[in-house]
């Protein structure tokens, strides 16, 4: 066998198993998201709980889980902590989402946005085209309006309302809309907020639907939106179409990338 199969190997052996079981304990309270109990760690790490104790001691030895004294729950412990936040850390969000949204436009042949909150508005920081035509309207650097668009209703429903209610009202005024107007819309937001996207037909870019998804970062707070635009006449927005499917697919893988605990 020469070197180069050796080491190929190597990169492809048995590995050490204790470590493996070891490390799946860990995962299990980790998905859990809540202290456990050693029976149901056990149970749902497929060991006995003699064999599951095993791992806890050296887990709990090393700092990565933690027993309550009184309680006796095992959860994630300050060493866990400490490597989760190394680890998020050294997470390139834009180049995560860059390759995120470039794959979301390969797959749909649409254009596809990402937006992050400025402070005022959401603001486009990268765009990929499609195979489909181009959205010239928008630019990376250029705002997004909050109200009608699916990328700022989706803000506004994940924000709080102090961060956006007096430019949503002036936005609104401006456009001819009511005081009752804008109290309707505010109420609509929450069912973006539960389906946990929101779709357009044409609005302020004619002739292109949108639809948008959150991306959340390890605190459970919106981090950025991905927005997908295509001709409205090719374009589905139903909840069971392609766009809208793998578009909420992408954003929740992009959120666990980034250490968000999505459903």
């Amino acid at each position: 066998m020469d070197a180069s199969a050796k080491q190929d190997t190597a990169g492809k052996g048995a590995g050490i198993q204790s470590l493996e079981k070891g490390l799946r304990v860990l995962t299990t309270i980790q998905h859990a998201g809540r202290p456990m109990r050693l029976n149901d760690i056990a149970a749902a790490a497929g060991m006995t709980p003699s064999m599951a104790h095993g791992y806890l001691v050296s887990l709990v030895r090393t700092g990565f889980v933690a027993q309550d004294r009184l309680s006796g729950l095992y959860d994630l412990g300050d060493a866990a902590l400490q490597l989760g936040l190394a680890a998020l850390s050294r997470t390139d969000f834009l180049s995560l989402a860059r390759t995120t949204i470039c794959e979301l436009a390969a797959a749909l042949g649409e254009t596809v946005t990402l937006a992050v909150w400025n402070g005022d508005a959401p603001v486009v920081v990268d765009k990929i085209e499609g195979r489909s035509d181009s959205v010239y309207e928008i630019k990376v650097g250029s705002l997004v309006r909050l109200w009608p668009t699916a990328t700022g209703r989706v803000f506004m429903a994940n924000l709080p309302q102090g961060e956006w209610r007096h430019h949503l009202s002036a936005m609104m005024r401006q456009g001819g809309e009511s005081e009752a107007s804008v109290e309707h819309f505010v109420a609509n937001l929450a069912d973006v907020r539960e389906k946990g996207y929101a779709a357009t037909l044409p609005t302020t870019v004619p002739d292109f639907s949108a639809i948008a998804v959150p991306v959340f970062d390890h605190r459970g707070h919106l981090k950025a939106v991905v927005t997908v635009l295509g001709r409205q006449d090719g374009f589905d927005i139903a909840p069971s179409g392609l766009p809208l499917t793998a578009t909420l697919s992408a954003a929740k893988a992009l959120s666990l990338r980034l250490g968000a605990s999505v459903s």
